[in-house]
């Protein structure tokens, strides 16, 4: 860029003198204009080098620190004055504004035409950006030569140091690497300047400069932003061409593990031969884990609006990062995919002892369970399946971890941790819960008691399944419900009278605890 003292530094401008605001002479001039009324500052757009014979103020000089002070504020660069034309002293109170805005005011000699200013100061804005132009293009030229022979990093950055005379090192902050060129690949350099490079306002790394970067000459500095910007543009392609094959394998695969889970492969041969070129391991075979966000789903549809929608892929996100980090920490083969809401992992595990794999397995699911409640507004029940030591059968504890959930889920208990083999008796009623006859045998038990409430105001159902719970047994279910034993005698016998059963009776001890467990997986 031209700076005010760029100006004043030619040989033409000798006499120029700056009588006020000299700590602003490194403003940059873009142009220089004529002021012809006192409210010029109005249509000021910036590097503005202003000049006057003084007319449009001569019969108010005090207008001067006012003008001062908008000029300074519209972005004018600078203001020059005729001496002895129309002013012949500067007023103190706007030197006085001047110096403190460093605000530049040039006392114009009496003998130089408006003419004799302009035109030079033009020409020099005009030259300086023609070369500007000129070194560009060149860049530009040699920069797009690189691109199309996809030239490595280290040459981009031999380009970089060559037209910036500075040594240059990129850091990928996106795949964790740094770059040096050849002569700096074994020492590193000294950092005391950054370049940052943003890709859709992310930032994935910056160009980093060594120790001479703070005593470049400020004339070169335009030249040097032109080769920095084009590096950082070429960075940038090489850096989107990363990530769109890093995509790409990413999504292959989860297309793997989505395979496996839902047997689209034949062979324990072919999934083990397929792993082997992600440097997966499956000859131990492996379990299935799954994350599920509560209500997550149910929520996203709720909300078609592009911004809600955009901050629940965001947590949606976040679940992923923090199961992933927690899983890693713990497990050193494990493999994922996302499937609507889900997130199953299929973690490998050598061990010995299957109770305590199964002990850490639950601990890390409450870790991750806390973990996403507390950071976004949403609660988890993670379902996990049987191991399975051939992982050709991987499909079948993947089964096993979605029943799990969905069967957890039909009792109405979320935010819960849960293994398919410890559901008991809730697997088998799984299967025929939603038959016609399920139903009605449910209803035969449950609805005499509900319809005894509803109809007395009463809680005898909470009694019911606190007696079942409690194994029938009378004296624990009293002190579980804070009542008299008395109390409970009572309504045990009142609970015999609604269903008009024998409750001693074991057969009828048993339907009543079917039905009760078919209530309590269909209740809503």
């Amino acid at each position: 860029m031209i700076r005010l003292r760029d100006i004043l530094a030619m040989d033409i401008f000798r006499n120029f003198k700056i009588i006020a605001g000299k700590n602003g002479s490194d403003r940059e001039v873009k142009t220089v204009s004529v002021m012809d009324a006192p409210d010029i500052y109005k249509w000021m757009k910036g590097g503005e080098f202003l000049i006057t014979s003084g007319y449009v103020v001569k019969d108010q000089p005090e207008y001067l620190a006012f003008l001062i002070e908008n000029l300074d504020k519209h972005g004018a660069c600078a203001l020059g004055i005729k001496l002895d034309r129309f002013i012949y002293e500067y007023p103190q109170d706007a030197i006085e504004k001047a110096n403190k805005l460093n605000f530049p005011i040039i006392a114009i000699p009496f003998e130089f035409a408006f003419a004799d200013v302009i035109n030079p100061v033009l020409q020099e804005v005009i030259n300086h950006q023609s070369r500007i132009l000129q070194y560009s293009e060149r860049v530009h030229q040699a920069c797009t030569k690189m691109v199309l022979e996809d030239e490595d990093i280290s040459t981009i950055l031999s380009f970089l140091e060559e037209h910036i005379h500075q040594e240059a090192a990129f850091v990928d902050t996106c795949f964790d690497k740094t770059y040096y060129t050849k002569d700096t690949a074994q020492g590193g350099i000294e950092e005391t300047g950054r370049y940052r490079i943003h890709i859709n306002e992310e930032e994935y790394g910056y160009l980093v400069f060594g120790s001479k970067w703070n005593d470049y000459d400020e004339s070169f500095r335009d030249y040097y932003q032109i080769a920095i910007e084009q590096a950082g543009t070429i960075l940038i392609l090489k850096l989107q061409k990363k990530l769109t094959a890093r995509q790409i394998e990413a999504d292959y695969r989860e297309q793997f593990v989505q395979d496996m889970l839902t047997r689209n492969i034949s062979s324990k041969e072919e999934i083990i031969n397929r792993a082997m070129i992600y440097n997966w391991d499956f000859y131990l075979g492996g379990v299935v884990f799954i994350v599920d966000i509560d209500h997550f789903k149910k929520q996203y549809l709720k909300h078609l609006d592009e911004n809600v929608n955009r901050r629940m892929m965001e947590m949606m996100t976040r679940v992923l990062l923090i199961s992933k980090q927690r899983v890693g920490q713990e497990y050193a083969h494990y493999v994922y995919s996302k499937l609507s809401d889900q997130i199953v992992f299929i973690i490998t595990e050598k061990y010995k002892d299957e109770e305590t794999f199964r002990g850490n397995l639950k601990k890390l699911a409450k870790e991750i369970k806390d973990e996403i409640a507390r950071v976004i507004p949403f609660t988890a029940t993670i379902g996990i399946g049987n191991y399975r030591k051939d992982i050709s059968q991987i499909h079948d504890s993947w089964e096993e971890a979605r029943k799990a959930i969905e069967i957890i889920r039909s009792m109405e208990r979320e935010d819960t941790v849960v293994f398919y083999d410890e559901l008991g008796i809730f697997k088998l009623l799984s299967l025929v819960s939603h038959s016609a006859e399920a139903k009605e045998f449910e209803k035969q038990y449950i609805e005499k008691i509900c319809t005894y409430d509803r109809k007395h105001h009463t809680d005898m159902m909470d009694t019911f399944i606190a007696l079942v719970t409690n194994g029938w047994n009378l004296k624990v279910t009293s002190e579980k419900l804070f009542i008299h034993y008395n109390s409970m005698k009572y309504r045990y016998r009142k609970l015999g009278m609604i269903l008009e059963l024998d409750l001693q009776d074991q057969e009828e001890r048993l339907n009543l605890e079917l039905a009760l467990k078919l209530y309590q997986m269909h209740e809503k």
